[in-house]
């Protein structure tokens, strides 16, 4: 009967590591787009602006 209990809370625990990793990086994830979007607009980017002229910075 221990077997049988096994393979019954095995999927417990699996779901419960899941519940956890999402409680704790969950935040994460819904912020991660935000600042990187945030970070790579046009304007605020430090990218420089090729006007053809070599060796002009």
């Amino acid at each position: 009967m221990k077997d049988n209990d096994k393979t019954i809370t095995a999927p417990q625990e699996v779901a419960d590591t899941r519940r956890d990793f999402i409680a704790k990086f969950g935040k994460l994830a819904v912020i991660t787009p935000i600042a990187v979007t945030a970070l790579m607009t046009p304007k605020t980017s430090k990218a420089m602006s090729s006007d053809g002229a070599p060796g002009v910075i």
